[in-house]
């Protein structure tokens, strides 16, 4: 987070072919330099702000990054809690689809809503 400018609660973007994703920065020592961690935020589908990035549509949240693929015949067996469904996504759940994305900080921290 340093080295890109980025403290602690300040706005940044998650983002990637795939989408976008607004979220509040918690810079912590535990996580390697190089490495981004969401915590399943399924329920946060309010009060996200505008991406600067996307023409000031909403920011998106944890499952705009991923895509939605199978990588192994075994995460589909027996209906468990690893493979879920739900609308335009159909696959594991975010979890298990690591993805690569580039972090930025929101060049203006007053967000639209």
């Amino acid at each position: 987070a340093e080295s890109i400018g980025i403290k602690d609660n300040e706005w940044v973007e998650a983002y990637n072919d795939n989408g976008v994703y607004c979220a509040r920065a918690v810079v912590s020592a535990r996580i390697p330099s190089g490495t981004c961690f969401a915590y399943h935020s399924q329920e946060r589908t309010i009060n996200v702000p505008k991406s600067q990035i996307r023409n000031k549509i909403r920011g998106g949240y944890h499952n705009s990054l991923p895509r939605q693929r199978l990588k192994l015949p075994t995460l589909s067996v027996a209906g468990y809690g690893q493979f879920s469904y739900g609308f335009n996504s159909w696959g594991p759940i975010p979890i298990i689809r690591d993805t690569t994305i580039l972090l930025r900080r929101m060049k203006n921290q007053e967000v639209e809503w």
